[in-house]
């Protein structure tokens, strides 16, 4: 009896180690996967827009001629007589802007006879340029026909001296006048010529 039960119990022995290994396994098994599940996360994110470049918008009215005469005599000036001729200078844009004023003459020999003044408005404020007696502002004239001369500041970029600023939505107002010396020689009869002018705008900021 005692040879037969003992093979017996030591069969249960045997399945009761197999039994409890596989389930340590099992419990090692669970518990790992049940770390692993444990990490908290989280994630936020912002939106990038909004942005929005800003503009430097020069114009000036008139903004065709400013004025012209067909027969000036040594003497006169365009306009006639005390007034000069106002222009409008506007910043239409939404960031401040710095400006200077060019010219060039065509058809030698009557632009070298040419005095150009531009002045701030009488009493160097508001828009009224009839008596034109505000501060000169102007570089002095053309020396040589076909090139750009610069009447008021410096169009090169950064600051340059007597370059006008205008901040954003702001205008101002030049007065110009155009002038034939009583000493013109009798040569200049019957000679003409053309001036351009050109208002070249840059940005302030970090200019």
């Amino acid at each position: 009896m005692d040879t037969y039960e003992r093979p017996r119990r030591e069969s249960r022995r045997r399945r009761s180690l197999l039994a409890l290994r596989f389930a340590g396994a099992a419990l090692i098994s669970v518990t790992g996967a049940t770390m692993s599940l444990a990490l908290f996360t989280s994630s936020a994110s912002a939106a990038v827009s909004g942005f929005t470049a800003g503009t430097v918008v020069i114009g000036i009215s008139p903004a065709a001629t400013i004025f012209s005469s067909g027969m000036m005599m040594p003497g006169d000036s365009v306009p006639a007589g005390a007034p000069g001729q106002a222009v409008t200078v506007t910043n239409s844009g939404t960031a401040a802007l710095r400006y200077a004023i060019t010219g060039v003459a065509t058809n030698a020999p009557l632009a070298s006879q040419l005095v150009i003044t531009v002045k701030q408005p009488d009493g160097n404020a508001g828009s009224s340029c009839t008596a034109f007696s505000g501060t000169t502002i102007n570089n002095a004239g053309f020396t040589v026909v076909g090139t750009t001369t610069n009447i008021v500041g410096d169009p090169t970029q950064g600051a340059q001296t007597g370059d006008r600023t205008l901040a954003a939505g702001t205008s101002e107002t030049l007065c110009f006048k155009v002038s034939l010396p009583l000493a013109t020689s009798n040569t200049y009869q019957g000679a003409t010529t053309n001036i351009t002018f050109t208002f070249s705008a840059e940005q302030t900021a970090n200019n």
